[in-house]
């Protein structure tokens, strides 16, 4: 051997040497571990100072967000305040930005790190997901939703090989944008992410983070994609029909067709509509079902002897108090009720009339409406007393009578009736949205 040249065994050993060295670099902390400690280097002031003054992102700063800063959300010592940390970091790298060039380069240096460490399957869940977020939540300078997210938060809703966790938070992302699109203009580049998850619900596993996406999507569906394609519209009125879908997401999408759908769409509204009168039955008789059974086992557990399960509790005046019913539907799940039967009956018809699968009957539409009438009606009145008694009169009205059985029609209670104003009344102001609920949506 040469003096003053490596062996050949030499020269493979050096090579692995500075490849641990480098994946040691990469794998080494930041200077700073802790976020408070982030806020109080004296880096992060020098990196906004130059940045207020409109300086650029030159390699120096770029390499201490993305070694030090950006990588603050992964870090176990942030665990705790993993939330905080999230919102601190896009307010502390992204205020204060003096030249809107620079701005963007660092919104994009914070979106590329953490896209990458949302779809980082050694990353825990948590960070993940939070990175996910983060992404969904930039914003401009002056507070709009930040355009540059879009790619990535749409790929990322659509994507079935991520953990559905962070498909959700990806899709919290594409509402926030879709809040600002209006009259479905502008909405195009948001579009693939519901319209892949519809196209996936068929063939998806079901559990509730997939029903979940499945019903957010519907949500979503009328602000981007209307009117509906043939084969979308065809998608949605199979989740409408499918009796194995939880309520909620069956209403939904009922909502969906009746708020996108147009002649081009090719809905068989006749039995859309059968369907959804179907779907507002289940709704009310699940709930008739789950009071008989409690009952039942009630009456069981106490051997037939209800009357004499317990005394009667005297009020104040000394009068014995109502007996309350344990098995009876509760105010929420009458609520719940209520929703369902008033937004059934918009997806027939809105409440201006101007839109809703009934307009796609024409004349024929005449018993659609009757039976939007009769849905949003119910809605209401149990809203307004939301108690057993009024699930049950909703059920005797939507219940196909038996053969030979004549109903009378439905008379108002004695606290419905009001009586004839001496002088017409103005007419009431409309309110801004024709087609919101009168009453609060507990299950937005």
């Amino acid at each position: 051997m040469l003096r003053g040249h490596p062996s050949p065994i030499v020269i493979p050993l050096l090579a692995l040497v500075l490849v641990v060295a480098a994946d040691d670099a990469a794998l080494a902390e930041p200077k700073y571990v802790g976020w408070t400690k982030v806020e109080a280097c004296r880096e992060i002031r020098e990196l906004k100072e130059k940045v207020r003054e409109g300086g650029p992102l030159d390699a120096g700063a770029r390499a201490f967000l993305e070694t030090t800063v950006l990588p603050q959300l992964g870090l176990q010592e942030n665990r705790s305040l993993i939330e905080f940390t999230r919102r601190r970091i896009r307010e502390v790298v992204l205020a204060d930005v003096g030249d809107e060039k620079v701005y963007d380069e660092m919104a994009a240096a914070v979106s590329q790190f953490m896209n990458a460490l949302a779809r980082n399957d050694d990353a825990d869940a948590v960070v993940r997901v939070n990175a996910m977020l983060l992404v969904g939540e930039l914003k401009t300078r002056d507070g709009r939703p930040w355009p540059g997210a879009v790619a990535a938060i749409v790929a990322a809703a659509a994507d079935k090989t991520l953990p559905d966790a962070v498909r959700i938070a990806a899709l919290a992302g594409v509402a926030r944008h879709a809040e600002k699109v209006a009259g479905g203009e502008g909405g195009e580049p948001l579009r693939p992410a519901v319209t892949s998850i519809l196209e996936q619900a068929a063939a998806a596993p079901r559990s509730v983070e997939q029903e979940w996406l499945v019903s957010r999507a519907l949500q979503l569906l009328p602000t981007l994609v209307k009117p509906l394609p043939a084969k979308l519209a065809a998608t949605v009125m199979g989740l409408v029909a499918d009796e194995t879908l939880p309520v909620e997401l069956r209403v939904r999408a009922a909502a969906a067709l009746g708020a996108a759908a147009d002649a081009s769409s090719g809905v068989d509204v006749a039995a859309v509509v059968e369907w959804i009168r179907k779907l507002a039955l289940t709704a009310l008789e699940t709930e008739e079902k789950r009071s008989e059974e409690m009952r039942f086992e009630e009456q069981y557990r106490r051997g037939g002897a209800l009357a004499a399960a317990a005394p009667p509790v005297l009020g104040a005046d000394g009068l014995p108090l109502p007996a309350l019913d344990p098995a009876a539907p509760s105010e929420q799940a009458c609520r719940q009720a209520a929703w369902r039967l008033y937004t059934l009956g918009t997806a027939i018809l809105s409440a201006d009339g101007k839109q809703g699968l009934a307009t796609l009957l024409g004349d024929a539409g005449n018993p659609a409406q009757e039976l939007a009438k009769q849905l949003v009606e119910e809605g209401m009145r149990i809203d307004q007393t939301p108690d057993e008694d009024a699930l049950l009169d909703a059920l005797d009205v939507l219940r196909p009578p038996e053969p030979g059985d004549e109903r009378p029609a439905r008379q108002p209670d004695a606290a419905e009736q009001k009586p004839e104003p001496e002088a017409p009344r103005p007419a009431e102001p409309k309110p801004a949205d024709p087609n919101a609920s009168p009453f609060d949506n507990p299950f937005p």
